[in-house]
């Protein structure tokens, strides 16, 4: 079995993982914790709240990142500790690891009117009567307006957006190629777009010339990773040096950006710089922190979610629980964005990227990999 090295180990279906996520999702602590069940501090979701989280459409994206976190302590990566729940179910389905299967869910109410996660688990087979895979059955759907916000198979808030952006940059852009199928028109279409979507959001100040220039080079990275994927179930980016060659790239167009290193370790050093409050290590703070949510949100979290052709794997436990209590937040305070101390938004200008539930969830992971179903019919 794939990642898993445990002995005696059955492994969870779609059902079952649905119930895993619904314990956290719910802060149901009493089936882990009985003796928490009756803590006058203990934070639940009322089915207020939960109406609210179903009607903000980022469900999709809190299941994301749970599914691709390495809950697991055992497995066999050479990338990273532990394996992922996502890893695991493919054991069950193997199609998952290629693409060729996707896994999403949504809120639904049970016959006692209990909200509940429903798993909804489409096949190669169910994709491919669609249309052809994940972005082409989420297309179909799009354009026969079965649902007015998200629609299946990611149930995304902003699916339809994606595709709107796409279609208007169609109309500006260079790519004039004829393809032959809506997958790989809007593929080319996203692929040329993601570079300078990364970079606008960033933070960076850069003139027409270099930003043209920029553009170019970090699409000429992106594309050498597309292209040079392996096959294998393990051969995974490590997003180490990913971000490495591209904070070098930012570095070129920018050379007053901190190195590399100092970002990565914060040391005592970089910590006395920060203290002094010096403002090219604020600025360079301040453009690390977007570029890693820019790199997520507009590269590895569309190819994922919208063409079903990412894996991704995050490692650290704490990051999912810190995101759970700002979405918690959120929904307790009907969706209006936190206030954020004056001083602090002096010191560390990050507020606008914590002030919108639907984007908090977007984090560069430990390592990704393109999936099979992205070069193959």
């Amino acid at each position: 079995m794939a990642y898993i090295k445990r002995e005696e180990f059955w492994e969870r279906n779609e059902y079952e993982m649905c119930e895993m996520f619904a314990i956290l999702l719910f802060m149901e602590v009493e089936k882990f914790s009985p003796d928490l069940a009756n803590d006058p501090n203990r934070v639940s979701l009322t089915d207020e709240d939960i109406a609210l989280l179903d009607k903000s459409g980022i469900l999709s994206r809190i299941f994301r990142k749970w599914l691709q976190t390495a809950w697991l302590n055992e497995g066999d990566s050479q990338h990273f500790d532990g394996a992922t729940s996502r890893q695991e179910l493919a054991a069950l389905y193997p199609d998952l690891d290629l693409g060729r299967d996707f896994f999403s869910v949504k809120l639904q109410k049970d016959e006692n009117e209990k909200w509940v996660v429903f798993p909804l688990y489409f096949s190669r087979k169910q994709l491919q009567e669609s249309g052809g895979g994940v972005f082409e059955m989420g297309l179909k759907n799009l354009r026969e307006g079965k649902q007015k916000k998200s629609v299946a198979p990611n149930f995304d808030c902003e699916f339809a957006a994606f595709i709107d952006f796409l279609d208007i940059s169609a109309q500006f852009g260079r790519v004039v190629k004829k393809f032959n199928s809506d997958f790989d028109r809007y593929f080319n279409l996203f692929f040329h777009a993601a570079p300078a979507q990364v970079i606008l959001n960033s933070g960076i100040n850069l003139g027409e010339e270099k930003f043209v220039k920029m553009t170019a080079e970090l699409y000429a990275c992106l594309d050498w990773l597309f292209s040079h994927q392996r096959k294998g179930k393990d051969d995974f980016f490590g997003m180490d040096p990913v971000f490495r060659a591209i904070w070098g790239i930012f570095q070129k167009f920018d050379p007053n950006l901190a190195g590399y290193e100092e970002m990565v370790r914060m040391d005592k050093a970089a910590m006395a710089r920060f203290g002094k409050k010096s403002k090219e290590f604020k600025k360079s703070t301040e453009i690390f922190h977007r570029l890693g949510i820019a790199f997520d949100r507009y590269f590895l979290f569309p190819i994922d979610c919208y063409f079903g052709g990412m894996e991704c794997v995050w490692t650290s436990r704490e990051s999912f629980f810190d995101e759970m209590g700002m979405t918690i937040n959120f929904l307790k305070n009907d969706l209006k964005p936190p206030k954020f101390n004056p001083e602090a938004k002096k010191d560390f200008d990050i507020t606008d990227t914590l002030s919108n539930l639907k984007y908090i969830w977007f984090a560069p992971p430990t390592a990704f990999r393109f999936l099979e179903s992205l070069y193959n019919d």
